[in-house]
């Protein structure tokens, strides 16, 4: 396929790389090998103990849309994506490697796959979390009627590790027609496991990030593709099956309770065992949930 064509169907496709976290069916904490992470390939410490099935988004009392979660064994094989009337907005397929994320890529709600838009993965002898590749469209125009690109450009990004394993640095490339390379370094500061700062060329992204005390259901090896960055959009690799994770990083061990806007508030609802089963927004007057089935 055209490349700049998968580019403009991965765009509209996409909604937002920002909004929220969270996964079904144990009362053991869980445990996941995240880019935080180092070491073993036991798929066991890939993907959470609980594996969540379903999340609803409200909009007030509407429940606009639902995503479906399906898995193979300890790992998760397919996000769909499904509007309140049951119309498909499409899916996300995992593919893996020996118990690894090897690619991931979106479908259109009309089943058309779009692996020219992949994320693909690469890992250290380690067993690390060592590279991320992916093409990355580039918007020439965006106003509210149309959204148009000039160009799609190969990009990199490149995982650096403290001494307790943590990401320190990644480093993100992008490479153009011809042959110029613009490269980003984001900076990451920790307490305990999670993420409390993110810098980008020593602009600050966030700060002061906040958590609650319980466990993060959907802390799941994904990189930095699932996190708010806001000067470079990973366009098109997660489809319309990333709107739930809004403002957050699977990384972190807690969930997140900062948002990025100071007039808005968020809070979770928990069940006996400590998982998060909901997560309310409130805005301007305007109240988005989260709901979440194990």
């Amino acid at each position: 396929m055209n490349i700049k064509k998968t580019a403009l169907v991965l765009r509209a496709i996409v909604v937002s790389l920002f909004v929220m976290m969270l996964g079904s069916c144990q009362k053991d904490p869980p445990t996941a090998h995240t880019p935080t992470e180092g070491g073993s390939s036991d798929t066991e410490e890939m993907w959470p103990a609980r594996k969540i099935s379903r999340i609803v988004h409200s909009v007030g009392t509407f429940d606009y849309l639902t995503y479906d979660f399906s898995w193979e064994g300890d790992l998760l094989k397919e996000i769909s994506c499904t509007m309140y009337d049951g119309s498909s907005l499409g899916r996300t397929v995992f593919e893996y490697s020996d118990g690894r994320l090897a690619r991931v890529y979106p479908y259109d709600g009309a089943g058309t796959a779009y692996p020219g838009g992949a994320m693909h993965y690469h890992y250290s002898a380690d067993g690390r979390l060592e590279r991320q590749t992916f093409l990355l469209p580039l918007m020439f125009t965006d106003n509210l009627c149309q959204q148009t690109y000039d160009s799609v450009v190969p990009c990199e990004l490149t995982y650096s590790y403290a001494d307790d394993g943590h990401v320190s640095t990644v480093q993100a490339n992008k490479t153009a027609d011809d042959g110029s390379v613009e490269t980003s370094t984001y900076l990451f500061e920790w307490n305990g496991g999670n993420v409390i700062s993110i810098t980008c060329d020593g602009q600050p992204i966030m700060s002061n990030m906040q958590y609650d005390s319980h466990p993060n259901p959907m802390r799941f090896p994904m990189g930095m593709e699932t996190m708010s960055v806001t000067n470079m959009i990973f366009e098109g690799v997660l489809g319309n099956s990333v709107i739930f994770l809004a403002y957050a990083m699977c990384w972190n061990e807690n969930n997140m309770t900062t948002l990025i806007s100071s007039n808005a508030q968020c809070s979770y609802a928990y069940d006996p065992d400590g998982y998060p089963i909901s997560k309310t927004i409130t805005m301007g007057g305007e109240t988005t949930i989260y709901h979440f089935t194990y």
